[in-house]
């Protein structure tokens, strides 16, 4: 949970504001969800992992300021190959939950709901694996067909 400051927003002054994390409604194996700090060659080889192990898509969540690495490990996915992946994109909204702390005995505790971009990217494998073998067969016989 992260601490805001509450002088240096000045709407709570005698509240410590505590943001939650936001809830992760999906629980699947082939979900990643990316945050401003995850490590993005760590969760580019873990999303290579599944896409290799039998997964034919995966799902890369990320909400606020991880927007723009969760769109750039999606598109690095793709560029390592691009014959081999394709992308999808939905934005959409979340709601976030912050608890009100106060200071002082005398005032109560509080929640605030706010609201959040998001982007949720669909990675697909656009030729299957049985299709891939007997492409690069004939590739190497001089034939291309897919």
């Amino acid at each position: 949970m992260e601490v805001e400051n509450p002088t240096e927003k000045g709407s709570f002054p005698a509240h410590e504001i505590r943001k939650r994390l936001p809830s992760k409604p999906y629980q699947r194996k082939t979900d990643v969800y990316v945050t401003r700090k995850s490590n993005f060659t760590g969760k580019l080889r873990q999303c290579e992992k599944l896409l290799r192990l039998e997964h034919p898509e995966i799902f890369l969540h990320g909400i606020g300021n991880a927007i723009p690495r969760t769109i750039s490990l999606a598109l690095q996915i793709q560029a390592n190959n691009p014959e081999l992946y394709g992308v999808e994109a939905n934005t959409g909204t979340v709601e976030l939950v912050d608890d009100i702390l106060p200071l002082t005995e005398d005032e109560d505790f509080d929640v605030r709901q706010r609201k959040n971009s998001s982007i949720h990217i669909r990675v697909f494998r656009k030729v299957e694996p049985s299709q891939l073998v007997t492409a690069l067969k004939s590739i190497a016989k001089g034939r291309v067909s897919f």
